[in-house]
């Protein structure tokens, strides 16, 4: 053989390795004993494999809204149905401002009729 055909050889050889190397994924272990052990095949020094990138659940959605809270009911009523009139609320129904049952005398729900 040659030395020319040597080094051409040699020189594809080269191009050949190099290309390998930049070809397969470099793993980066702290541990190179831990790398040449897990590579022979012995799993009792494989380090666990990593969990997969699962991205995190959407926010819950808001709940929906719902009517506002209904107002308490005033204590403030009205002494007769001439202070309902004078103030310009008569008739007065239940559940409203001012209404009393002393106002409703038919409890029908409508107060100074």
């Amino acid at each position: 053989m040659t030395s020319k055909t040597l080094f051409a050889r040699i020189g594809f050889g080269g191009v050949v390795l190099a290309a390998a190397m930049m070809t397969t994924p470099a793993v980066a272990a702290a541990d190179p004993i831990t790398d040449f052990l897990c590579g022979t095949g012995s799993a009792q020094f494989c380090p666990p494999p990593l969990a997969p990138f699962l991205p995190p659940p959407p926010p819950p959605a808001p709940a929906p809204q719902s009517a506002p809270p209904a107002q308490a009911p005033s204590t403030f009523q009205y002494k007769n149905c001439t202070e309902a009139r004078d103030a310009g609320a008569a008739p007065v129904y239940r559940d409203e401002y001012g209404y009393g049952p002393h106002l409703d005398r038919d409890n029908d729900g409508i107060g100074c009729e």
